[in-house]
Order: C-alpha cells, then sequence, then structure tokens
C-alpha cells in the first residue's frame, strides 16, 4: 500500500512540474507577444524602444536620473536617444551599451558616479532591471550571469523575468502614454512653485552631514565595467565619453578627483562637471540638489555639445 501511495506521489509531483513548465511557457510567449508591442513607459517600453533603434542613431546617453533629466541629446544630433534610466547605475547602462552593433560609428555619452564608483557594496545589481530580456538576448542573460545577479528559477521558469513589470505592460499595451515615434528618451523636469519652496526650506537648513571617505579604492565591478567598455568601445567603432552631471553642493570633492585620476589612467575621456554651475547657482536651474530642472538641463545640454563639439 506504501509503495503504491510512493509511486502515486511521484507521478502525480512529476505532472505537476510538466504542467508547471508549460503553463510558464505559455504566460512568458504571450507576455513576450504583448511587451513587444510596447514602446512607452518605464516598465519595459522605453528599453524596447532603445532595442528598436539603437543601430539607427549616431549618439546615445545612458545612466541614471541624472542622464535621463539632465541631457536633451537632440540638442547635440539629430540621430540619438537618452538612454538613461531613474535608480540605474554602471551595470545596467554597459549592459545596454554592449547591444549596440558593431559596424557603425557612434558615440556613448555615460554618466557615471564618483560616489558609486568607490562605493564597497556595489554589486551590480541594477542590471536585474533587465531580467524580462534574460531568456531573450544573450547578451544580457551573460552580462546578468557574470554578476550573480540571476535567479536559478528563471532557467527553468522564463516567466519570472516578468515580475514587478506586468501591470506596467499591460497599461501601456492597452493605453500608450505619448507617441514613441517623437520621444527622444528625454526626460525633463519641471519644477512646480511648490516643489521650488520645499527646496528652498531644505537650503535654509544648511548643508547636510555626509561623511567622506578618508580613503578610496574603486569596486572592482565597477572597474571591471569601465575596462571592459573602454575594449568593447575601440573594438565596436564606438566612441567613449565618461561625464558626471553638476550638483548643487558637493560635499565630497576628494573622491572627484581621485575618480579624475584613475579614469586618466585608463586612458579614458572624462568630463567631471560636478560643480559647473558653482558660478551661477541660480535656483531655477535645480529640481533638488542632484537634479536640475528644464532650465539646468538646456544650460548643461550646451556646455555637453560644446565640449563633444570641440574634441571631436
Amino acid at each position: 500500500m506504501n509503495s503504491s501511495i510512493a509511486k502515486y506521489t511521484v507521478k502525480t509531483i512529476l505532472l505537476i512540474l510538466v504542467l508547471s513548465f508549460v503553463v510558464d511557457k505559455l504566460v512568458f510567449y504571450t507576455f513576450n507577444h504583448i511587451s513587444d508591442r510596447v514602446f512607452t513607459g518605464q516598465s519595459i517600453g522605453k528599453l524596447n524602444h532603445y532595442l528598436q533603434i539603437k543601430d539607427e542613431v549616431d549618439f546615445v546617453v545612458y545612466g541614471s536620473s541624472r542622464a535621463n533629466h539632465n541631457v536633451d541629446p537632440l540638442e547635440i544630433s539629430e540621430s540619438s536617444f537618452n538612454m538613461g534610466k531613474d535608480g540605474m547605475k554602471l551595470a545596467y547602462s554597459a549592459a545596454l551599451v554592449k547591444l549596440l552593433d558593431n559596424k557603425k560609428q557612434q558615440t556613448v555619452l555615460l554618466h557615471i558616479d564618483p560616489e558609486n564608483a568607490f562605493a564597497k557594496d556595489y554589486d551590480g545589481s541594477d542590471i536585474q532591471s533587465l531580467t524580462s530580456k534574460y531568456n531573450r538576448s544573450k547578451v544580457i542573460k551573460s552580462e546578468i550571469d557574470a554578476l550573480g545577479q540571476n535567479n536559478i528559477l528563471q532557467n527553468y521558469y522564463w516567466s519570472l523575468g516578468y515580475n514587478g513589470k506586468t501591470l506596467g505592460i499591460i497599461k501601456n499595451y492597452l493605453k500608450p502614454n505619448y507617441n514613441y515615434k517623437t520621444y527622444s528618451g528625454y526626460d525633463p523636469i519641471y519644477v512646480t512653485e511648490n516643489q521650488r519652496k520645499i527646496f528652498k526650506e531644505i537650503l535654509k537648513k544648511g548643508k547636510t552631514e555626509e561623511v567622506c571617505q578618508s580613503d578610496f579604492v574603486m569596486n572592482p565591478v565597477y572597474a571591471k565595467y569601465l575596462n571592459d567598455l573602454s575594449v568593447f568601445c575601440r573594438d565596436h567603432n564606438k566612441t567613449l565619453i565618461l561625464f558626471t552631471s553638476p550638483k548643487y553642493e558637493d560635499y565630497c570633492p576628494d573622491d572627484n578627483i581621485q575618480l579624475s585620476e584613475e579614469i586618466k589612467q585608463m586612458d579614458l575621456r572624462y568630463y567631471d562637471l560636478t560643480n559647473y554651475f558653482n558660478e551661477n547657482n541660480n535656483l531655477e536651474f535645480w529640481k533638488d540638489k542632484t537634479h536640475l530642472s528644464h532650465k539646468g538641463a538646456e544650460l548643461f545640454t550646451k556646455k555637453i555639445s560644446a565640449l563633444i563639439g570641440s574634441n571631436n
């Protein structure tokens, strides 16, 4: 009797596993079908848009919100796109750069942050934002695996890559937020009067107490990606330019100095523009201490354009 029950249990478990794999693949291919038609929104739309035009444009901006909101690519090149995304760091951007075609001459403008470069705990986990493409792109899969940021179960249950993105995908599938064909990827910040009042109150409180490192050792993940990108861009007909966006106040200038020195040793082109607005720190140029308003972004973009144009 016990033997019969055991056999029945094993068969049931195997049947459940088979059914779960089948259901998973049905869900995966269903969401592929839906998501591939989504080109708006942060869940997957902007990424799909980028994948569609990445080998057509001449100039691409990468980085965090300090790239997304601060650089208008169309003011630099009519054939351009801003692939900056809020909350992202170097691993996310580097993986996207490595998807570029190896034949077309392109300029890659990549935002980097000194504090991230020397952060001891940076592990590249921001690359998990690309998990929806894990089982669809060899490059993305390889990058995620190399960092150990993969979910082992995703090798079997492919639909896991859509976790946390389904509502955004469906929403933008049914009702797109904008006409993506006229979208350059740049999201300017239009500051309201209330936001400006809040910022003024923050500034009245004075400088925030911040602990600055006394020793600077570049995070190994960060260093590896900078070196990888240097080699990739050299071998794939790309011009790599690194930059750091302005801050209203920089409490820890030493990491900027150290990063500039290390990047110089890597023989990479880098513009540290952290203090760009120091001589003209008009509040109208800022949303907060690390993000520019649309007015500040306009001026900053002109500076970037001049730097790139004068060195090409």
